[in-house]
Formats: structure tokens, C-alpha cells, sequence
């Protein structure tokens, strides 16, 4: 049934051309950055994201929630939900398999 309500929130994230990857419960979102546009792209994704998860009376975990930077260019890309900063991390597991910011390690 999950599936069912989780379809509706996938096609609406991918309206704002950014990529989505779900498995179960689990939602990722993909955004290359490349200006201050994009940024705004990221936030407006993720406030999607609550709207959905508010309309379903679902709540969304800020402390199981991060942003991962792949690549050599930094941008300030603080992202919120609800209020509060998602963190930047320099590495995240993922189905078992770490992904480092670098990609060098695993």
C-alpha cells in the first residue's frame, strides 16, 4: 500500500527535475548544483517532501536526514525541514555500502 501513496510524491518531485530514488520507506533526492538557483530548486524539493509527508499524517526525521556534496565545488546549500538545518555530511551509508563525499573510499 506504501507504494500506492509514495508514487504520488515521486512524480511530483521529478515536476522540479530533480531525482528521486525510493526503496521501502526510504526517499533520496538528486540535484546537481550548480548556481544559486539550484539552491533554491533543493529547498523547494524538500518542502514538497513535508507537504506530501504532512497531507499523509507522516512525519519526516530530521536526525535520520542529511545532504551529502559530491565533488571539488562547495556551495552553501543549508537545506531545512520544518525549521531545522539538515546536516552536511562528509560520507553516508546507503544500503550497506558507505559513499564518501570524495568517492574514494567505501
Amino acid at each position: 500500500m506504501f507504494l500506492i501513496y509514495i508514487n504520488e510524491l515521486l512524480a511530483e518531485l521529478t515536476k522540479y527535475n530533480i531525482t528521486v530514488k525510493a526503496f521501502a520507506d526510504d526517499v533520496k533526492l538528486y540535484l546537481q548544483i550548480m548556481d544559486d538557483l539550484d539552491v533554491t530548486r533543493s529547498q523547494l524539493a524538500v518542502d514538497v517532501l513535508c507537504k506530501w509527508a504532512k497531507d499523509w499524517q507522516l512525519t519526516l526525521s530530521v536526525s535520520k536526514s542529511c545532504m551529502l556534496h559530491i565533488g571539488k565545488q562547495k556551495r552553501d546549500t543549508a537545506v531545512h525541514i520544518s525549521g531545522d538545518i539538515v546536516p552536511v555530511v562528509e560520507s553516508v551509508r546507503d544500503l550497506g555500502v558507505l559513499i564518501s563525499n570524495d568517492l574514494l573510499y567505501m
